[in-house]
């Protein structure tokens, strides 16, 4: 049945019935698109909402929380709410029934938007035995969260079928003890069976969400507290590796956040003239599209992706016309002749910009420059495969590039039967790009043979292999404290693994890598179980630190401490189904087995990220990485420079226009408290704390 029959089938039952409820997907996607065919249905949903009969939201669409960022994360929820007051108010339940693993800053998000419970299946540790715990997130923020046992949000869904009411009870009563028992009554494209009412027995009652957590009842037994992000695979498949399943969707992700986030919207906020929300809305519904869990994993079809795809470049391309707008406005205040560079950070900036030599740029303003003369000083040099500056050095020689075969699909990589892991070049050539003195750069040419893909029993032949060029250029600037590298081949090859190893300063147990406003310690390995090998596989955001080196990313990025001596980084995965039931590192089916050869990444390719020996400070590094200056020609002004406000003691995620007042969202990323000056606003933030501040 399509999503409209369903959800036609849904209404008729609620008007047809009073004693019926129905909880509709936790997603405002799905009123979205009903009345996109049935424009009619928007009153009956909001009569019935109302009524609390149905309950509708929060979300705007049920995203994975580690592939987007964390002010998207909050934007989502944003419109939710806003769609759901539309309809007749959200259910005020941080509905979390399917997502990946949950970050460590969802409770605190959550809390700021008047929501205080959450449901959740996957991610759980097995240190909850029962079906309520206590989600303290990094911050301290505390929600009482709901477990799904058994099956999660699907755990009744045919209790009228081979299941039973009574085999159900007998499942779920030790997670429940005397508590009241939850189950769900419904899963993935299920409409709902139309005698359930008369079939449950007496004592069953049938409720929406809201209503269950609505209930006042005493809780009969002790309450576990779980600190941070849930990433185990304990309770439930985990499927860690979506991570790194068609990165293309993974860099389309970053780019277009980036573009909205801290170009588009900062700029107009502060420079621009009319604000252009209509544009806004239409970029920032595509990521909310995209962040569906199922589409930016890229755990889909083929088709899917695609449309995946063209959201994102819909976004990213509004943000970069926008941005082209107000620099528009930035370049005809500057004089004729001069470039403008303009600094996208709320702190002052000094950086070597092609033709202008190294220019000092103030915060979240721009200078009007002319060009350099040309500079003597010897600040940047390469020879052979090193790179160095004043504050580093870089032999590339260092990095391995290790190809290993893929027997896993879209959810979970799997070694396939006697791997053969290759990292050693047939060939090997280095090239001097750049020898300074402001800018230096090599490229390491390395040919490798690679195994054309793996057989259908689970092995790689070595008698059918390809030559694959593979390039690791590394550039360094003078002042800057970071190797810029980018690995890029043409990819001939199926169903393989190609990570970038970067050896550590020193030896380590732990990673600290950040995400969706948090810096978060790992162990090398997450808890594995209910049939899913536990792996040492991540999601990274801004950056990864280890062993005296941190590694900086333009997009989420998957990373594993190899023998704790070294950082791999998934620099492409190839696969070619949805899920392989027979992934050996998998026992339960985690999709449709179907066939995605457009996953398997055939033709060009390349991943940039930057290494830095200074980790302590690596999330600043990553902000003047992750968003570069811009450039354009001055026009015919007079003004030679512009400073936007300064911040102090915080990072900032979001600064925009809203209700006629500047607004801005600070986060205070650190285990200690922080004074915060933004411009000339002073907050006090405990750590790890989200503030949003209206500046005027």
């Amino acid at each position: 049945m399509s999503l409209v029959d369903v959800v036609d089938e849904v209404l008729e039952l609620l008007e047809g019935d009073e004693r019926w409820r129905f909880t509709l997907d936790g997603q405002l996607a799905t009123v979205d698109d009903y009345v996109e065919i049935r424009p009619e249905g928007e009153a009956r949903i909001r009569a019935l909402v109302e009524a609390g009969r149905l309950a509708v939201g929060p979300w705007q669409t049920l995203m994975d929380e580690f592939l987007v960022s964390g002010e998207t994360t909050v934007r989502n929820l944003e419109a939710g709410l806003a769609r759901a007051a539309e309809v007749g108010g959200a259910m005020r339940v941080g509905y979390l029934p399917d997502m990946f693993g949950h970050v460590a800053q969802m409770p605190q998000i959550l809390r700021a938007a008047g929501i205080d419970v959450a449901i959740m299946w996957r991610g759980v540790p097995s240190t909850v035995e029962s079906h309520v715990f206590d989600w303290e997130g990094i911050d301290g923020t505390v929600i009482r969260t709901e477990y799904m046992p058994e099956n999660g949000y699907s755990n009744a869904a045919y209790i009228l079928g081979d299941d039973s009411v009574e085999a159900l009870v007998e499942r779920l009563r030790p997670w429940f003890g005397d508590d009241p028992i939850l189950g769900m009554v419904g899963t993935d494209h299920m409409p709902p069976a139309r005698d359930l009412l008369e079939r449950i027995p007496e004592g069953t009652r049938v409720a929406t969400l809201a209503e269950y957590f609505a209930a006042e009842r005493p809780l009969q037994q002790t309450v576990a507290k779980v600190r941070g992000e849930l990433r185990s695979a304990a309770r439930a498949n985990l499927l860690p590796d979506v991570v790194s399943a068609r990165i293309d969707i993974k860099q389309a992700a970053g780019r277009a956040e980036r573009a909205l986030e801290r170009y588009a919207e900062p700029l107009h906020a502060l420079y621009g003239d009319a604000w252009p929300q209509a544009f806004l809305d239409v970029a920032w519904s595509r990521l909310f599209q995209n962040s569906a869990h199922d589409s930016i994993c890229g755990c889909s079809a083929d088709e899917v992706s695609a449309q995946v795809l063209v959201r994102y470049a819909e976004a990213e391309q509004i943000g970069n016309e926008l941005t082209r707008l107000v620099l528009e406005r930035i370049a005809a205040q500057a004089p004729s002749g001069t470039t403008v560079v303009v600094n996208p950070s709320p702190f002052v900036r000094t950086e070597v910009v092609d033709g202008l030599g190294t220019v000092t740029v103030p915060p979240l303003g721009w200078t009007a420059v002319g060009r350099a003369a040309p500079s003597d000083d010897e600040r940047v040099q390469a020879s052979g495969t090193t790179v160095r500056s004043e504050l580093l050095e870089l032999d590339v020689a260092s990095f391995r590039i290790v190809d290993g075969g893929d027997f896993g699909d879209s959810y979970n990589y799997a070694p396939p039967r006697a791997d053969r892991l290759i990292d050693e070049p047939v060939d090997e050539q280095v090239e001097l790009v750049d020898a300074g003195p402001l800018r230096a750069r090599i490229v390491l040419h390395r040919t490798y043979e690679w195994p054309r893909a793996v057989e259908a029993d689970g092995s790689r032949r070595s008698d059918d292999e390809v030559e694959v060029e593979v390039d690791i250029q590394a550039e360094v600037r003078a002042g800057e404290p970071f190797v810029r590298v980018r690995v890029s081949f043409d990819n001939p090859c199926s169903d393989h693994r190609v990570r970038l190893h970067v050896p550590l300063k020193h030896e380590t147990d732990r990673t600290r890598a950040e995400g969706q406003f948090a810096i978060v310690e790992r162990p090398p390995q997450q808890e594995g179980g209910h049939g899913e090998q536990g792996l040492g596989t991540y999601p990274a955001g801004a950056f990864v630190a280890a062993g005296g080196v941190a590694l900086l990313f333009e997009h989420v990025s998957e990373y594993e401490l190899v023998d704790g001596r070294e950082l791999a980084l998934t620099v492409l995965r190839s696969i070619g189904l949805i899920s392989r039931q027979a992934n050996p590192w998998r026992v339960e089916n985690a999709g449709p087995e179907l066939a995605i050869p457009a996953a398997q990444m055939h033709g060009p390719h390349s991943f940039s990220f930057a290494w830095s020996p200074d980790p302590d400070r690596a999330l600043e590094h990553a902000e003047r990485y992750r968003h570069p200056l811009l450039t354009t020609p001055g026009v015919a002004g007079s003004v030679r420079e512009h400073a936007g406000p300064e911040l102090e003691g915080a990072v900032l995620t979001s600064l925009r226009r809203r209700n006629g007042a500047l607004e801005a969202r600070i986060v205070n990323e650190t285990n200690e408290p922080s004074t915060a000056h933004v411009g000339d606003v002073s907050v006090e933030l405990r750590p790890w704390e989200i503030r949003t501040l209206r500046l005027s």
